[in-house]
């Protein structure tokens, strides 16, 4: 990566939480011209510290540090989460370290810089303020861990994000909005409109493609306190309309043409996932295969244009997929990975009450 585009692009979102008050960044696996991101002097201490004017701790991403002299010469403060590999019992840190400084490869002025930029974020965040709340999160348990309901009104501010994220990429005859007339006959198809059988949290580390797609799988995911899924809002919506839903939920091709024969408008949901490397999801180790469509996705649409000239394509994935079918559907709308608030957020859009705000096309 060029020194212009570092600046100028990739740097930005650093500054700005710089500026913002961080008190520690992360480092990850990955190499940046040649040198990993843990050990990487040019990242790290004269592009985040002299420049940005960061002055909090650099902390690696889990099992990221790969040396003990490199890593603190580069900046890292903090190896996370201490061992080399998992559970192997020794440390890129810790004795080698200790051993580091004995011999003189590492000064015992740098092992107290690195003491103190971790020290300063636990001051700058006031945790030594006895006001401070008890900590009662238990990780390795969480069942035995205290629970702190802090969401407030945050689902108002999920679900427009959501909503602003949504890219609309086709809409030929202007198809959509929705036309909130009575009577309006809409089919649903394509399991992920559905809920996701035992409920979103059902796999470990959201590590499944069950119902509708609202996050990744991996370490970084987060349980969800609800989710809304498509089909139900659709139907909340449509009874307050006196509109009509059909619907096929289980991405069977003969099930979903029956259904959308006589739709005055089809919604097509469709969707591609991708996640972390230790969790392998219908046989994709992290990283997607290929670009196609997951759950015979592609077949879906195709058998239902052949059935209905109006139909709209939601697609929830992880990132572009490939769309051998676009000529035959007059609408395509790109939303993402949406949430919690996936079902309403959407609705809103399909309806008009919301603006696709990551793009609109003709």
């Amino acid at each position: 990566m060029d020194d212009r585009t570092l600046h100028e692009v990739y740097g930005w979102p650093f500054l700005r939480a710089v500026q913002a008050g961080a008190a520690s960044v992360m480092c990850s696996y990955n190499q940046l011209n040649g040198t990993y991101a843990c050990e990487n002097d040019r990242a790290t201490n004269q592009v985040l510290r002299k420049q940005f004017g960061f002055r909090g701790f650099m902390m690696s991403d889990w099992w990221a540090t790969m040396s003990t002299v490199p890593s603190v010469k580069g900046g890292l403060d903090m190896t996370m989460p201490g061992d080399i590999t998992i559970q192997s019992g020794n440390s890129y840190f810790g004795q080698n370290l200790t051993s580091a400084i004995n011999r003189g490869s590492v000064n015992a002025s740098e092992l107290s810089t690195m003491c103190e930029r971790i020290m300063s974020g636990y001051y700058l965040l006031g945790l030594d303020d006895p006001s401070f709340p008890n900590v009662t999160i238990n990780f390795p348990n969480q069942s035995q861990g205290g629970h702190v309901n802090v969401q407030q009104n945050h689902n108002l501010t999920a679900g427009k994000i959501a909503a602003d994220s949504i890219v609309l990429l086709k809409n030929t005859n202007s198809i959509l909005p929705l036309s909130s007339r009575p009577g309006l006959r809409v089919a649903v198809i394509g399991s992920d409109a559905a809920p996701t059988p035992g409920g979103p949290n059902v796999c470990e580390d959201r590590g499944c493609n069950r119902g509708t797609l609202a996050v990744g799988w991996g370490s970084g995911t987060a349980n969800f306190p609800y989710l809304k899924a498509p089909i139900e809002d659709l139907n909340s919506r449509a009874r307050f309309l006196n509109q009509t839903i059909s619907s096929s939920l289980s991405d069977d091709v003969i099930s979903a043409t029956r259904a959308a024969l006589d739709a005055d408008v089809v919604l097509v949901f469709v969707n591609a996932n991708s996640g972390e490397v230790y969790l392998t999801v219908e046989g994709n180790m992290g990283d997607r295969n290929d670009l196609n469509l997951w759950h015979n996705g592609n077949a879906l649409i195709d058998a239902v244009a052949n059935v209905n000239p109006n139909v709209v394509v939601v697609i929830h994935t992880v990132g572009p997929v490939l769309m051998p079918w676009l000529n035959s559907v007059r609408g395509v709308v790109y939303a993402g990975l949406p949430g919690q608030e996936s079902g309403n957020s959407l609705v809103d859009v399909l309806y008009g009450q919301g603006n696709p705000g990551g793009k609109a096309v003709p």
